[in-house]
C-alpha cells in the first residue's frame, strides 16, 4: 500500500480532523500533545512529540526511525529524504501438489526405462558370451574330425565358456522377479518380451549342455551316434540363442532411444 508523505521543515504533517481534546496528554509550547501508536503500541516521543498545531496533526520524523524508515537531512538544501522499508516480499506461490506428483511420476518413469535398456543390453550382453562358447565348441567338434589331438584340451576350454555363460543366465533369471516384471508393466513397459527371451535363452542352454555332454562322450569313444545327438543339439542351442539376441538387440535399441527422447 502506497502512502504519501509530505515533509515541511524536520515535522512530517498528517491530515486529521480538528481536535478538541486539548491538553489530554498534556502541552507542548501550548500545542496538545498526540500520543502516536504503532499497530497500538506506542512510539517514544523524542524531545519534541507529536502535537496539534493549528488544526493539524504534526509528527516528528524521529518517530518514523521506530518504523524503520530511513531518514537523510540535507542542511544546505533544507530538505528530509525520508525511505519507508520495503514491505517482506511475499512467499513463493507453493506448487500445485498435482504438479509436482506428475514431476515425481515422470523421474520415475525415466529411471523405469533406463532399467529396461539396461536389462536389455545384459541380455544382449548373455548372447555375445553364448557365440563365444559357440566358437569354442565348434573348434573341438572341428579338430575332433580331424583327428587332432587338442581336442580333448578344447572341450575343456568350451565347457568352461559355456559355463561361464550359463552363469550370467542364471543371474539374470534371479534378478528378474515377478516385482520386477509387475514394476515395468506400471510404466507401460511390456515386460512379456523380457520373459520371453529369457526363455528362449534357457532353452538355448539346455541344448548347449546336451551338445557339451554328447560332443565329450565323441572325443572320447568316437560314437558316430554322440556326433549326431551332438549336431542336433547345437543347431537347436543356436537357434534359440540366435533369436534371443536379435530380440534382446532390438529391445536395447528401443529403450535406449525413448530413454533420449523422454
Amino acid at each position: 500500500m502506497k502512502k504519501k508523505i509530505a515533509v515541511l521543515s524536520a515535522t512530517l504533517i498528517l491530515m486529521a480532523g480538528a481536535v478538541n481534546a486539548s491538553g489530554l496528554n498534556g502541552d507542548y509550547k501550548g500545542n496538545p500533545i498526540v500520543k502516536v501508536t504503532s499497530n497500538g503500541k506506542p512510539l517514544e516521543a523524542g524531545e519534541v512529540p507529536a502535537i496539534i498545531y493549528e488544526g493539524n496533526t504534526l509528527v516528528p520524523i524521529s518517530l518514523l526511525r521506530q518504523l524503520g524508515a530511513s531518514v537523510t537531512w540535507d542542511g544546505d538544501t533544507y530538505q528530509v529524504d525520508v525511505k519507508l522499508p520495503e514491505p517482506p516480499a511475499a512467499p513463493p506461490a507453493a506448487a500445485d501438489k498435482s504438479e509436482v506428483a506428475k514431476q515425481q511420476n515422470d523421474v520415475k518413469k525415466l529411471k523405469k526405462y533406463a532399467e529396461a535398456a539396461e536389462l536389455y543390453l545384459k541380455l544382449q550382453t548373455l548372447g555375445e558370451s553364448l557365440d563365444s562358447a559357440r566358437t569354442t565348441i565348434w573348434l573341438t567338434a572341428d579338430a575332433m574330425n580331424a583327428g587332432k589331438a587338442e581336442a580333448s584340451s578344447l572341450i575343456s576350454i568350451a565347457k568352461t565358456s559355456y559355463f561361464k555363460a550359463n552363469e550370467t543366465l542364471t543371474n539374470l533369471t534371479k534378478e528378474t522377479t515377478e516385482s520386477v516384471y509387475d514394476d515395468f508393466n506400471k510404466y507401460g513397459i511390456d515386460s512379456s518380451q523380457m520373459r520371453f527371451i529369457l526363455s528362449d535363452y534357457r532353452e538355448s542352454a539346455r541344448h548347449y549342455t546336451l551338445a557339451l555332454d554328447y560332443l565329450d562322450k565323441y572325443v572320447r569313444d568316437k560314437k558316430a551316434s554322440d556326433n549326431t545327438e551332438y549336431l542336433n543339439n547345437i543347431g537347436k542351442a543356436d537357434d534359440y540363442a540366435k533369436i534371443a539376441k536379435e530380440k534382446s538387440s532390438k529391445g536395447y535399441a528401443e529403450w535406449s532411444k525413448n530413454v533420449q527422447n523422454y
